[in-house]
């Protein structure tokens, strides 16, 4: 008797059936939520899904810092939801947003979306993906899923960059890492203040490999994604003015959480992603700013 017949589905296959390769995308950013509601099905509110033909490999918390972006937020959801469906994950999408127009500080809203979501039960998630809001996968035998040998960087290839990997340490876009991996480079840094670096060159991969892993990466055919025009942010400014600082990643990161003065404004089950509001100040970072300074100085 085979196991479905038991009431007991077989793990779902890595590449399932279902899967189309590279597709054609709707870059538009004229649709209404309403609209995409109506195209995107089996989704429950909150931005979950799971396959019920055949029992999930992993669960993915997929992590999407947002601010300012609506049109992005739409298309990227439009696309992604139906990819992750043909690729039988099971997931929850989270969409972690700044409050206020202070300087954006995306790693520390990562930070806080990983705290988060790290503390639900139902399911426990055994990957932590964070996802750009501009960047939309072309191929969906790019599996998001993790690797428990060390993290994935999925988005090796993007349109702006000629689908080529501009250098080794590139690893921003999306990444998906295990709670452990994660844990062990001491996540995100919660001093990067603005748009830059808090993603790759010698500042996170540093980090990750400091920590004892490989990264590792899907071939450039696969891992493509086309990237939604914007308008350039204010670029990254503040005390990793050479970046050097990474090697201090033990007293900068996910185990500081509960030193910052942030708070949650809110968290809102919306019908295709959970919304988490979070407020702070550059104020919110000073401890850990001052422990920095008491340290060794990086040559």
């Amino acid at each position: 008797m085979e196991d479905n017949e038991k009431g007991n589905p077989q793990l779902c296959p890595l590449y399932p059936p279902t899967l189309q390769g590279n597709g054609l995308l709707d870059m538009s950013s004229k649709m209404e939520w309403k609209d995409i509601e109506q195209r995107i099905e089996h989704v429950q509110t909150g931005g979950i899904y799971s396959p019920s033909d055949c029992t999930p490999r992993q669960h993915l918390a997929i992590i999407i810092p947002f601010r300012n972006r609506e049109y992005q937020l739409k298309i990227l959801l439009h696309h992604l939801h139906p990819f992750l469906q043909r690729q039988k994950r099971s997931y929850r999408i989270f969409v972690v947003e700044q409050f206020g127009n202070g300087t954006f500080n995306k790693g520390l809203i990562m930070n806080i979306a990983f705290n988060h979501a790290s503390k639900i039960s139902a399911p426990i998630f055994d990957c932590f993906m964070f996802h750009d809001v501009d960047l939309i996968p072309e191929n969906d035998y790019n599996v998001y899923e993790c690797d428990q040998h060390g993290p994935r960087h999925l988005a090796p290839a993007v349109d702006e960059l000629r689908y080529f990997l501009m250098y080794n340490d590139l690893i921003g876009g999306v990444l998906a890492v295990t709670k452990d991996q994660f844990i062990k480079a001491n996540g995100w840094s919660n001093l990067y203040w603005g748009w830059g670096f808090e993603d790759d060159g010698e500042y996170m991969n540093h980090r990750l490999r400091h920590a004892g892993y490989r990264i590792n990466r899907p071939p450039n055919s696969v891992g493509r994604y086309k990237m939604i025009r914007h308008e350039k942010q204010v670029a990254a400014f503040n005390r990793y003015d050479t970046l050097s600082k990474w090697l201090r990643y033990s007293s900068d990161g996910i185990q500081q959480l509960d030193t910052l003065n942030y708070s949650i404004v809110s968290i809102e089950t919306r019908s295709l992603y959970t919304h988490i509001l979070v407020n702070f100040t550059r104020l919110a970072t000073k401890t850990i700013d001052h422990l920095l300074e008491d340290l060794p100085k990086v040559k």
